[in-house]
């Protein structure tokens, strides 16, 4: 008892920090959905959630992964005047993406898609760097910052301050944008020795093949905005999956706390704790995860005009997508495994299998695809990639047995729910 009351002590700020800010990253987007039309809701959420991440794996390089990785396990100090290098290639882009826009006159969801994967790239890069640095009240607050900037732009709509509309929203993000060029040029003056580029492209060594991997993970896992988008239906459709995507996200807060948590952890502890602690956080996750769900119908009709007038059409998908967070949990949490033994190419094969397999079939069944149908497609597809993470741990003498025991059994309890209720 006294060392549980001593940890909560110890942390008592940081879980005062996470819960103002990770509510927000919960409570913004949801907030933002009543402010903007479905269609302007959907636009945001593609650019946030959707292709604006894809773009922030592909410009970030993998990098952020190599910075706990030189830091806690390969403890190459020499090399970190290159993590201040990278801050000048996310402003070459930066600066670029503006360029193109305005001699492209590029669509405007692309637009706030290249300027969203700028903020995000720098807020995940700094974010993890903190959090190897186990400051982890600061990583919070930098994790959240967009969310801040949406909550604070929904409030100031909803009283008629501000312009309510996406377009107004995207000038927003561009004021937020210079803030990280500022903190850019800044990092950049610190470099004071010549070998940053040798030292930069010894990180992107081990760094591109983490890149590889992350994105194909990413599109197996939270780029469903983009294929709803694709096929399904246009953006409002995908404002509709944005939103119960959101409010199946809560039990992913639970999640944030974990790895923030225990994230130096996951690189120092033995696989079969971590196959023990993992395989527990699953089960109590998806307990909570349709706890949460059942929930909502008592709850959310009384504050959101969205959730009343596309529930009743909508409840198999947001039962399925209370499901859904506990696999890409499980990804997210393997990732980390997968990252700090150097695995991460070893998975691309496969993971190109299995991208290649899910949109064949999103082809295939293009003509009947549903919202339903395709969140079931999706579902199976997280499930076999982590399937197939703990493949490649198991073959370099790494299993996670309790994980995927418990991960195939809800599985099983998800689908068998789905058909006798809903």
């Amino acid at each position: 008892m006294k060392s549980i009351l001593f940890f909560i002590r110890q942390k008592l700020w940081f879980f005062i920090a996470f819960i103002f800010n990770k509510g927000l990253v919960f409570i913004a987007p949801l907030f933002v959905s009543e402010i903007l039309t479905k269609r302007e809701f959907g636009i945001l959420e593609y650019g946030l959630a959707g292709l604006g991440m894809v773009i922030n794996s592909f410009i970030n390089l993998g990098v952020p992964s190599g910075y706990p990785y030189f830091k806690l396990k390969n403890r190459t100090e020499n090399l970190f005047n290159a993590f201040n290098l990278h801050y000048a290639w996310l402003l070459l882009f930066f600066l670029v993406s503006q360029v193109f826009h305005y001699v492209f006159d590029l669509k405007l969801e692309y637009y706030i898609a290249l300027n969203m994967a700028y903020v995000l790239g720098n807020q995940i890069y700094i974010s993890t760097q903190l959090k190897t640095e186990a400051k982890i009240i600061k990583a919070v607050f930098f994790d959240s910052g967009v969310y801040l900037l949406l909550f604070l732009f929904s409030i100031l709509a909803y009283f008629d301050l501000i312009n309510s509309s996406i377009y107004f929203f995207n000038k927003i993000l561009l004021g937020y944008s210079c803030l990280y060029v500022i903190y850019a040029i800044s990092r950049i003056l610190k470099i004071d020795r010549l070998d940053v580029f040798i030292n930069y492209l010894k990180v992107l060594k081990y760094s591109l093949p983490v890149l590889v991997g992350g994105i194909l993970i990413y599109f197996l896992t939270v780029s469903g905005r983009i294929f709803v988008e694709y096929f399904v239906g246009g953006f409002e459709i995908v404002g509709i999956y944005s939103f119960y995507f959101r409010l199946a996200a809560v039990v992913v807060v639970i999640y944030q706390i974990i790895n923030i948590v225990f994230f130096r952890q996951m690189y120092e502890l033995e696989p079969k704790k971590l196959d023990f602690y993992f395989s527990i956080s699953f089960i109590g996750l998806y307990i909570i995860s349709i706890i949460a769900f059942l929930v909502s119908p008592l709850i959310l009709p009384f504050f959101s005009e969205f959730y009343k007038t596309t529930i009743q059409e909508n409840i198999s998908i947001h039962f399925l997508l209370s499901a859904q967070m506990i696999f890409w949990i499980a990804t997210a949490l393997l990732s980390n495994i997968i990252d700090r033994e150097k695995l991460a190419g070893k998975n691309n094969i496969l993971f190109v299998f299995l991208l290649v397999a899910l949109i064949g079939m999103l082809f295939l069944t293009q003509s009947y695809l549903d919202l339903e149908l395709f969140v079931i497609l999706h579902l199976i597809a997280i499930t076999l990639a982590a399937m197939i993470q703990t493949i490649t741990l198991a073959r370099k003498k790494i299993f996670f047995k309790k994980s995927v025991a418990v991960l195939f059994l809800l599985n099983i309890f998800t689908f068998i729910i789905l058909f006798l209720f809903y």
